[in-house]
């Protein structure tokens, strides 16, 4: 299995109201509170603490609004904590070049296949400079997918995507819609992030990702057994850095930890720890390196209970600040 990790700023209501907010990105990576780093720095932590790597896709287009060295620095760190980096990209942040083919519906599968081709090519180029060596995978913003998407892929060099998700943004075209498992696309692999069909009282029926804010623990844990009983050899969960804190506002004012969401992934990483038998977490890049056959997606249901428990928790969490601030 792998764990998947969007690293990426926030425009911050910079489109909104340009004149009041601007772009962050520290906050939404970092997440610093009181001199500790409750987001990236929380998640690398508790995977190390596991012995875990995970793959980090970093957005490179947002070059155009922030020095290169303010991400740059975060890979280069990741790097040093021997986690693997991959690409990701959000065109929406060409906006602030004034590119032409820039929209603030930032879908990669609309854009001219040569544009895709020119970010690719930037991109790979930019984390090659951080890193050392370019990557081979990608996965698109808000997962905007579409056949073009993997030929521009096949024509940047790059093996292995991540950029079906079909809870969040189902493909328009209906030979995409993975909920899982291994895909060949016009030359490209496919690693779809692992959704299941939820039978809670929120989202009955509807898919929902393998996704640590999305997820119980005990959800995540029993999802993944169950692929592993029914033979499946791959699943795919997904987070970002922004998900292990909370804040108010489009400034990420009054930041503070998502205690939730950091129990759930430590929960997780133990667990993946002690089934290690029967779960191998492996980086997208090595994935890529070595080649992965085809493999349809297990058929994945949730479970009322855990799904009602869940949706509370969920509320919640979300809905009712700390007794005390933390910052």
């Amino acid at each position: 299995m792998a764990i998947t990790v969007d690293t990426e700023p926030s425009v911050a209501g910079a489109f909104a109201d340009p004149a009041r907010y601007k772009p962050l990105l520290h906050e939404p990576v970092w997440g610093a509170v009181n001199g500790r780093s409750e987001a990236l720095g929380f998640v690398v932590d508790t995977l190390l603490a596991h012995g875990l790597t995970a793959s980090f896709f970093v957005e490179t287009v947002h070059l155009s609004c922030f020095p290169e060295d303010a991400m740059g620095g975060y890979v280069r760190w990741l790097r040093e904590k021997g986690q693997d980096i991959q690409l990701h990209l959000h065109p929406v942040w060409s906006r602030f070049e004034g590119a032409r083919y820039a929209s603030v519906n930032d879908r990669c599968r609309e854009l001219p296949e040569d544009r895709l081709v020119e970010l690719i090519a930037a991109g790979s180029e930019r984390i090659e400079k951080w890193c050392g060596r370019p990557p081979l995978c990608l996965r698109t913003g808000n997962f905007s997918v579409s056949t073009s998407v993997y030929r521009a892929m096949r024509r940047a060099g790059l093996k292995l995507g991540s950029n079906v998700c079909l809870a969040v943004a189902p493909p328009k075209e209906a030979a995409l819609r993975f909920s899982g498992g291994v895909h060949r696309v016009a030359g490209v692999t496919e690693l779809a992030v692992t959704c299941f069909r939820d039978r809670g009282p929120v989202g009955r029926g509807r898919y929902r990702p393998l996704q640590v804010s999305a997820c119980s623990f005990d959800e995540l844990r029993d999802l993944l057994i169950s692929v592993n009983r029914a033979g499946g050899t791959v699943a795919v969960v997904v987070t970002h850095p922004f998900e292990f804190v909370k804040w108010s506002g489009p400034d990420f004012s009054r930041l503070r930890a998502n205690t939730v969401v950091q129990r759930r992934f430590a929960q997780l990483c133990h667990f993946l720890t002690q089934a290690a038998d029967r779960f191998e977490v492996v980086p997208m890049g090595r994935i890529a390196e070595a080649g992965i056959e085809p493999e349809e997606a297990v058929s994945l249901h949730g479970r009322a209970l855990s799904s009602t428990l869940r949706a509370v928790e969920n509320f919640v969490n979300d809905r009712f600040p700390p007794l005390t601030w933390m910052g």
